[in-house]
């Protein structure tokens, strides 16, 4: 006898054995119950978690001979006929071939043959999504009255392809995801029963890469085992199935953090000569990512993360020092980029391309504004983000911010300890004061080039400016009233704006605050330039 692969031999046989899909389950079982047997029922969910399974189940169940209450026996010839696959009352057609009119209207030709064995004639149309709009419309009719004695049961990995007219004549069943926790204990008997010794760490591998598909699960499971017969490893789970070491993925982003590309492209180069999809490493490292940001939001100790104590320490210690908001960007650029990076061009390239932008963001502060406002006063991590504080770069200086700043006059020293101003809110210039002074032009480059690193528009509009004014926290960025009305629209956009904040507070004061006005001598000059900065350009028609 031919082998048979892992997934059919332990493919759900009845109701009891469909795991994963309880409302499903329960539901279908009270129908058959109750006898309210639907015409048409449409099950919808991704790949492997048992769609075409409670198809055949329900099938069963509907045309047993000797029924134990909702369950079918499965040892009369209708339940062996189906289980065998040559049942001639359940037939199963793939609407990926034979997706055109004739194949429907052939269809609809024999519905009127009545049952051989069974009470009902199904009809499983499975990626019923693949039928065109043809098809779709010989169809309707008949899927809305069928004969009495047919049921049909459509199946799509694609709902949002099906047309609202066929939704709306079936029972609906969303199949979801099967729980991790799930997979693994089915995976744990299938391994008993074949009596081979599989190390614990090999099944989060397997049910990682499964992504909630029980077939899927159980086919790596066989894979595996097909290289490995004699038994499973962790170091064979990880050739077979081309995922990323732990250890691999923290050097990864150590390389990141510490803005290292020599070390990150090496560790890269390894991976590819491992026989690492880049792409699978692209998703891997994203899914690291979202380890350690939820580790850090949501404790050491959550289930969301699956991994060892020995393993979340290390791991909250990395996340730790990238911080919540770095890894959330991060986490956003990866997933984007392993998404969209199918089918483009040369995998690798692409990816270390991503990654290399990942190397040029700008270094995060110490401690994270929302950290330090989360710790409380007298705190052993308040003092130790109190005793490193960042110097901001005063304006009178003019010097890079790599020399040292001269000492601070003690009268200067009293001016800065007063009571802030009120900021001046955007749109108006700074108004006089002896404090206000120029930006030095160092330190004007050095945050648009910070600026150019994050988004080089933001970058185009900043050059526009003609004027920098730094006053007691407050950076007032002022443009040219006639030519740039524009740029300063698009700079005062709220991402816009935002990055820059970041990206200023870094250079100049943690507490700094960003306007936008028109420089003032510019309106001076012209009094129409001046009321138009303070009111807006909107033609406004007044009729008596």
């Amino acid at each position: 006898m031919t082998y048979q692969v892992l997934y059919r031999t332990w493919r759900p046989q009845d109701f009891d054995e469909l795991v994963g899909q309880e409302p499903i389950r329960r539901t279908l079982e009270n129908a058959i119950l109750q006898k309210r047997i639907s015409h048409a029922y449409l099950f919808a969910g991704p790949r492997g978690t048992g769609k075409t399974s409670a198809a055949r189940i329900l099938a069963k169940a509907l045309n047993c001979a000797n029924p134990r209450g909702c369950q079918p026996c499965g040892c009369c010839e209708s339940c062996l006929s189906i289980q065998r696959g040559n049942s001639m009352d359940v037939l199963e057609i793939d609407a990926a071939s034979n997706r055109g009119i004739e194949e429907i209207r052939d269809l609809k030709e024999k519905m009127g043959f009545m049952p051989v064995l069974g009470k009902y004639k199904v009809y499983i149309v499975d990626e019923v999504h693949m039928l065109t709009t043809e098809a779709f419309n010989a169809l309707l009719k008949t899927l809305e009255e069928p004969p009495a004695h047919v049921v049909f049961v459509l199946a799509t990995t694609d709902v949002q392809k099906l047309p609202p007219t066929i939704l709306s004549r079936c029972q609906r069943f969303d199949f979801r995801k099967i729980a991790p926790a799930v997979i693994r204990q089915r995976l744990e008997e299938v391994a008993s029963s074949l009596d081979v010794p599989v190390e614990e760490g090999v099944y989060p591998l397997i049910v990682k890469r499964a992504d909630g598909g029980m077939r899927d699960a159980i086919s790596l499971l066989d894979q595996c085992l097909a290289f490995s017969p004699e038994g499973l490893t962790v170091e064979t789970a990880y050739q077979v199935l081309g995922l990323v070491r732990q250890e691999a993925l923290q050097t990864l982003l150590q390389a990141i953090l510490e803005q290292d590309p020599q070390s990150l492209f090496i560790q890269v180069d390894r991976l590819m000569q491992d026989g690492v999809e880049p792409l699978q490493l692209l998703r891997d490292l994203a899914e690291h990512c979202r380890n350690l940001w939820m580790l850090l939001v949501c404790g050491a100790e959550t289930e969301l993360v699956l991994a060892n104590a020995q393993e979340r320490q290390s791991m909250l210690q990395q996340g730790q020092a990238l911080g919540a908001r770095r890894l959330q960007e991060m986490l956003t650029v990866l997933d984007q980029g392993a998404a969209g990076g199918k089918g483009r061009g040369n995998a690798r390239f692409m990816a270390e391309a991503l990654l290399a932008g990942l190397l040029i963001d700008p270094p995060r502060r110490e401690t994270e504004p929302s950290q330090r406002a989360a710790q409380p006063a007298g705190s052993a991590a308040a003092d130790s983000a109190a005793a490193q504080p960042r110097e901001p770069v005063k304006p009178e200086g003019t010097l890079p911010p790599t020399m040292k700043p001269a000492a601070v006059p003690k009268e200067e020293a009293k001016a800065e300890t007063a009571p802030k101003e009120k900021p001046a809110s955007a749109g108006k210039p700074t108004p006089p004061s002896q404090n206000v002074s120029g930006l030095a032009s160092a330190v004007w480059d050095q945050i648009l080039q910070g600026a150019k690193s994050r988004r080089i528009v933001l970058h185009a509009f900043l050059t526009a400016s003609v004027e920098q004014l730094y006053q007691d926290h407050l950076l007032t960025i002022n443009f040219d009233p006639e030519k740039g009305k524009f740029h300063r629209e698009r700079a005062e956009e709220a991402e816009n704006k935002r990055i820059l904040l970041e990206v200023a507070r870094q250079i100049l004061d943690p507490e700094l605050q960003i306007a936008y006005g028109f420089k003032k001598e510019e309106l001076d000059k012209d009094p129409v330039k001046k009321a138009l900065a303070m009111f807006g350009e909107a033609v406004v028609e007044i009729k008596n």
